[in-house]
């Protein structure tokens, strides 16, 4: 730091192209570990929360639900169960509420009792209103094709993550 001719200090051009370039170097570090795309574990947790509240809603107001998978999209969406009157054509189309995975992460399989594996296309989960739940697993990968998977408990609806070694 100078002392100008007037007495006022200050920094000099130099010092803060310096200041400038070490912030810079720091963001240049840090924001590649800071994820873009989706981090499995956050989106694992608005799964869950998706699964739980399809568990209570189809508890609470007594009516089978369903949660979608479109395994090709990477969406996910909780409808009402078709019943007999009801149309199984009309559970092909898409809600308002449609959520989407992150860039970056993807359903590689879900398993239902229901479907068995599926790799691509869709498949869903039955919620039904006594409390019980299709049992599945739905496996999420990200681009460092790292693995998730989620069970879904068919008594209780509670979620088992884990992570799986590719």
């Amino acid at each position: 730091m100078k002392k100008s001719a007037s007495g006022v200090r200050g920094f000099s051009f130099v010092e803060l192209i310096a200041v400038i370039f070490v912030l810079t170097l720091l963001v240049a570090i840090v924001y590649p570990k800071i994820g873009v795309g989706g981090d499995l574990k956050s989106v694992s947790r608005k799964l869950i929360g998706t699964i739980q509240h399809a568990y209570s809603t189809a508890e609470s107001e007594k009516q089978p639900y369903r949660l979608h998978y479109d395994l090709t999209y990477g969406e996910y969406w909780i409808s009402e169960a078709a019943t007999d009157a009801d149309d199984d054509a009309s559970q092909d189309a898409k809600p308002e509420k449609l959520r989407r995975l992150p860039k970056g992460i993807k359903f590689t399989k879900v398993e239902t009792l229901h479907f068995g594996d599926v790799v691509d296309g869709r498949a869903f989960t039955h919620f039904y209103p006594i409390g019980r739940v299709e049992p599945t697993v739905i496996h999420l990968q990200n681009e460092e094709y790292e693995t998730l998977s989620l069970s879904i408990n068919p008594l209780t609806a509670r979620v088992t993550v884990s992570f799986d070694a590719e």
